[in-house]
């Protein structure tokens, strides 16, 4: 199963919002509420979702100034593999566009209907954040 997000334009350049998406200490802002213990090391991150288990992840691909895909990390106690995927596309010298991708395995039909409806507009609140903290790189 594989839900996108709308597509968002960041007013940086595409290496700057790369470097900030290569860097877990900046997710913490963009966090929603009911994410608890946060703790990073920059290279991997592990937090409580409320009422969820605890999850550690890692970098799984980095492509300089196309791809940041993070996935969860060996022995995390994820319920199903996933990865995200944040595509950047160079607009200009200032600005780039980026999809947010979730790709989540299993094959689970049941998942997917519960899944699908919930992840678009997670994944858009997730675009809509990094455009919104990308002004400021």
């Amino acid at each position: 199963m594989t839900a996108e997000s709308k597509t968002v334009t960041a007013q940086c350049s595409a290496e700057r919002l790369y470097n900030f998406a290569c860097d877990f200490r900046n997710f913490q802002k963009m966090l929603p509420p009911q994410v608890e213990d946060f703790q990073t090391d920059g290279n991997t991150c592990s937090f409580k979702v409320a009422g969820f288990v605890q999850l550690t992840l890692q970098y799984a691909e980095r492509n300089p100034y196309t791809t940041v895909a993070i996935a969860p990390a060996a022995g995390s106690a994820s319920p199903l593999p996933f990865r995200f995927v944040m595509g950047i596309t160079s607009v200009s010298e200032s600005e780039c566009r980026v999809v947010v991708r979730a790709e989540v395995e299993g094959g689970n039909p049941m998942m997917t209907m519960m899944l699908k409806p919930k992840l678009r507009p997670a994944l858009d609140k997730i675009a809509e954040q990094i455009q919104y903290y990308s002004a400021g790189l």
